[in-house]
């Protein structure tokens, strides 16, 4: 375990020409029957090798981005990784925000229990492919926060072929709740691949206590390299505790706990 202790003070491939050239662009797939779901790529670019991995970012909540045609977005502004995303840029990584698909854009969005379905794991399977398609050649990480955890943990347990190369699971549902599942409740010891856990110390969110996070490190047996990073400092903020801005979503330190995970990350 890591504890970081922090306190508040090109050259391009011809296939990625376009996305180097406009920075921020909308990818769609039809995952299924009638539905469209969109992501919100944005490429550093740089020189050649300079561009590490690709993050998928799956805000928590109801994961409404609502990526726009024009490259634009209305929800989860205040996420942590919605609003951090231009941090994990700033170290040569595609930052792609996930949004939920088209049937799932009313109030509740993607709830506690759809993240944890096989359709859900299915859609992500395919933005995968799409992403990979899009970005040849880069290793391809599922970042989630909050109940976004919920649906990383979904992919990387239960996606055989085609799946993330890592994982980074950030302020994780670690406990069981009248609003539905949890991380604990993948068979965590299946997963192989790389799997980061980062988290508060004071995270005061009933869902997503520091011994859930814990218990998820110690439950993934199998995986060639799996790490907990818990942080300290920052502001509890003045809002929910199951908030993005407090330190349920790191706030305040946020640099300090990207540069960690972009650091991870591409070490594996």
């Amino acid at each position: 375990m890591i504890f970081v202790r922090a306190f508040v003070v090109s050259l391009c491939v011809m296939s990625l020409c376009v996305s180097m050239a406009a920075a921020e662009q909308t990818l769609k797939i039809k995952p299924r029957s009638g539905v469209t779901l969109k992501m919100l790529a944005d490429n550093p670019g740089g020189a050649p090798g300079e561009t590490r991995a690709i993050a998928v970012l799956f805000p928590g909540g109801s994961g409404k981005v609502n990526v726009k045609n024009d490259g634009t977005f209305k929800g989860t502004k205040g996420n942590f990784l919605t609003r951090s995303r231009k941090m994990f840029s700033g170290h040569g990584l595609v930052t792609v925000l996930f949004d939920a698909p088209s049937d799932h854009k009313d109030k509740e969005g993607l709830t506690f229990d759809y993240r944890m379905t096989e359709e859900h794991a299915g859609d992500i399977k395919l933005a995968m492919a799409k992403l990979r398609e899009t970005f040849p050649g880069l290793p391809l990480w599922l970042v989630g926060t909050s109940r976004g955890t919920t649906s990383v943990g979904n992919a990387a347990a239960n996606i055989k072929d085609g799946g993330p190369d890592g994982l980074v699971l950030t302020a994780s549902v670690g406990t069981s709740s009248k609003h539905g599942g949890n991380v604990l409740d993948y068979d965590l010891a299946s997963i192989t691949m790389p799997v980061l856990v980062a988290h508060h110390q004071e995270d005061g969110c009933s869902l997503t206590p520091v011994s859930g996070a814990k218990d998820i490190k110690a439950a993934l047996s199998g995986s060639k390299s799996a790490e907990l990073m818990i942080f300290e400092g920052g502001s509890s903020g003045s809002g929910r505790e199951c908030g993005a801005k407090s330190h349920h979503g790191f706030l305040g330190i946020e640099q300090k706990v990207v540069d960690a995970i972009a650091a991870w990350i591409k070490s594996h």
